[in-house]
């Protein structure tokens, strides 16, 4: 079985202590299946999944593994289109504030109504409309869960495991993978491992895998410094020798995708996408009930591109 259906079958959601201690000690028995060494790695909050020695690897391929609260509407991403995704989260912003607003209003009609004293209807008003707009972004970030979670990111764990499996046991010592809690709550996992390898966060190439299992354009984000890695063309040449996708070697300037790899020097951001005309690439259904597909061929094509990469260092 793939890893990816192994991931969506027995470990679909990651979000509660709980669940994300069930999923971490199964890839530390999946690592040892392997034949790499792995160790959990707390900080604050944050279990980062640490397998082989990422301070002394060539080259680190990451992937968050918790999963976000369900939300109303998608977290729409246009990589290609930054005004396009920036509009998207004004239209978000005011939405949020607008709701609770109107809750703070509703609550301060009733009780100025209720009581005949609208100086106190106008208080409970305005406490009202801060705390709605506050529990509406709470609901966000540690709302219910979201029940399918097969793009965001169980696609991007798949991808790093299938990659695992793929790298001959003689190219391991040079590489390291990791997979990073709290993505969802700001970036605090990969946060908390760069503060605490500053080597790697300075001097590493980094390939972080989020959001790879939809749409049949596979995109790499890379920042100048990225590319002008000792490594980086060997990256290239790699994905390159790959078929049966659209891959797209971008530069980061003027392009945005928000994930872990923006806390590394050389961190390098892959996703899938779809495209339309007026947009462009964009990535949907991430963050609601709808995202349930994640394609084996996407996360076959880049698993082979990076092994074949890292056998290149």
């Amino acid at each position: 079985m793939a890893y990816i259906d192994t991931l969506i079958e027995q470990f679909p959601i990651r979000k509660t202590k709980l669940q994300k201690e069930c999923f971490r000690n199964w890839v530390m028995d999946e690592c040892v299946k392997l034949g790499y060494t792995a160790q959990v790695e707390t900080k604050g909050s944050s279990n980062n999944v640490v397998i082989g020695d990422a301070d002394k690897a060539e080259a680190i391929f990451t992937a968050h593994y918790d999963t976000p609260a369900v939300m109303p509407v998608p977290n729409f991403i246009t990589p290609c289109n930054v005004l396009v995704y920036l509009l998207y989260q004004i239209v978000l912003t005011v939405l949020i504030i607008g709701v609770g607003a109107g809750l703070g209003v509703l609550a301060g009609v009733l009780v100025g109504a209720l009581s005949g004293d609208w100086d106190v209807g106008a208080a409970v008003g305005s406490m009202g409309t801060s705390l709605g707009m506050l529990a509406l972004c709470g609901l966000i970030m540690f709302g219910p869960a979201n029940k399918n979670n097969a793009n965001d990111n169980t696609s991007g764990v798949a991808s790093v495991l299938e990659t695992m499996a793929r790298i001959p046991a003689e190219n391991r010592d040079k590489v390291a993978f990791i997979l990073f809690d709290n993505e969802e709550k700001g970036m605090l996992g990969s946060s908390a491992f760069a503060s605490k390898h500053k080597d790697v966060k300075k001097n590493t190439l980094l390939i972080n895998m989020d959001c790879v299992g939809l749409g049949e354009n596979i995109l790499f984000f890379s920042p100048k410094k990225a590319r002008g890695h000792a490594h980086y063309e060997k990256l290239v040449a790699g994905m390159n020798a790959q078929a049966g996708r659209n891959l797209e070697m971008f530069n980061m300037e003027g392009h945005l995708y928000p994930s872990d790899q923006s806390q590394f020097k050389h961190g390098i951001a892959v996703c899938s996408c779809k495209k339309a005309k007026v947009i462009g690439y964009y990535c949907d259904k991430i963050h609601t009930k709808h995202d349930t597909i994640a394609d084996a061929g996407n996360i076959a094509f880049i698993a082979d591109g990076l092994a074949a990469f890292a056998q290149s260092l």
